[in-house]
């Protein structure tokens, strides 16, 4: 469910700021939008992979312990990690087991420009939008759900992509009646629809999972529900609460490329500490939880920044993604 909120917001994001970009300067320029990626994704992604690859295996066998890795190092190198769990399917090193879905959004990054550049400004893009999504879930019906790891094809999660980029698209274009129209929603309302939703993404392999069309069925609620939390949080003058006025939640969502990407290495490290023991539940979770924030707060601050300021060099905008 993370994983899919993560491709809807990562479309809205990308897709507004190209509006705002352009808006500004007139046009997008598509290789300075490369360079930010590159420079945003690439340093942690790399090193994770050096992880993954390299330094956990040494340490296996510094423990005496054998260690077979499916993954192929040339498809995550090249950011084809999704299309790796595909062929190869999960991969030995559980560190490497987040990587496929930042290898999705690689593929998106490299697209998308393209797509804005030659269709953003025709009454035709939000169809071609509908019609990507239509296209993506139609793909993972028909194609994926049957396919080994279908779920990790850039044409399945292409539909999470694309809600982004239409609700960028209705809100950048259309901002005042969005804004009028979400703030109408009373609060209480506003409430209920986050527990049901969150209720029912908790639970809805035991309220719909015998159903037949499950398989198609599963991402409904979230796909909506995460494209109204990006309106409501974004646009609404009547929100029951702003995410972005809590300083801690703005202080992690700061460093959330690297809660994502660490934290099953902080995972790992439990495990150590932990060896043989299946209890201590509770207090292995928390501290998973605390070591993946230690490790974000350091990668970001003494890593990640230095990439991060070359980053600037190349930003039309005061603020980018």
């Amino acid at each position: 469910m993370c994983v899919i909120f993560f491709f809807v917001l990562s479309g809205f994001l990308i897709t507004y700021l190209m509006y705002l970009e352009q808006s500004k300067h007139g046009k997008l320029n598509v290789l300075y939008f490369y360079i930010r990626r590159a420079l945003r994704i690439w340093p942690l992604y790399y090193l994770t992979l050096i992880i993954g690859f390299f330094i956990y295996p040494a340490y296996v066998s510094l423990t005496g312990q054998s260690h077979h890795e499916n993954a192929n190092l040339l498809y995550y190198s090249f950011f084809a990690a999704n299309f790796d769990h595909i062929y190869n399917y999960f991969p030995s090193c559980n560190i490497l087991g987040v990587q496929w879905s930042v290898a999705v959004e690689e593929q998106f990054y490299l697209l998308w420009p393209l797509v804005f550049l030659l269709f953003n400004n025709k009454r035709l893009f939000p169809y071609i939008l509908i019609a990507c999504i239509l296209f993506s879930k139609l793909f993972h019906a028909v194609v994926a759900s049957n396919l080994k790891g279908g779920d990790y094809h850039l044409l399945s999660c292409f539909k999470y992509l694309a809600l982004g980029a239409l609700i960028a698209y209705i809100c950048y274009n259309k901002t005042e009646t969005v804004r009028y129209y979400i703030s109408k929603i009373k609060k209480w309302v506003s409430i209920l629809i986050y527990i049901v939703c969150v209720f029912t993404m908790l639970f809805q392999e035991y309220l719909i999972a015998n159903l037949v069309y499950y398989k198609y069925l599963y991402h409904i609620v979230p796909f909506i529900f995460f494209g109204y939390v990006i309106v409501e949080q974004n646009f609404s003058d009547n929100s029951f609460y702003k995410i972005g006025n809590s300083s801690l939640l703005k202080w992690l969502g700061k460093i959330s490329y690297g809660l994502y990407l660490t934290h099953m290495i902080a995972i790992n490290i439990v495990i150590e500490i932990f060896t043989n023991s299946s209890d201590f539940v509770i207090i292995k979770g928390l501290l998973s939880v605390l070591i993946t924030i230690l490790l974000s707060y350091l990668s970001y601050n003494y890593f990640e920044k230095y990439f991060l300021s070359w980053k600037k060099r190349f930003s039309f905008l005061e603020k980018q993604n």
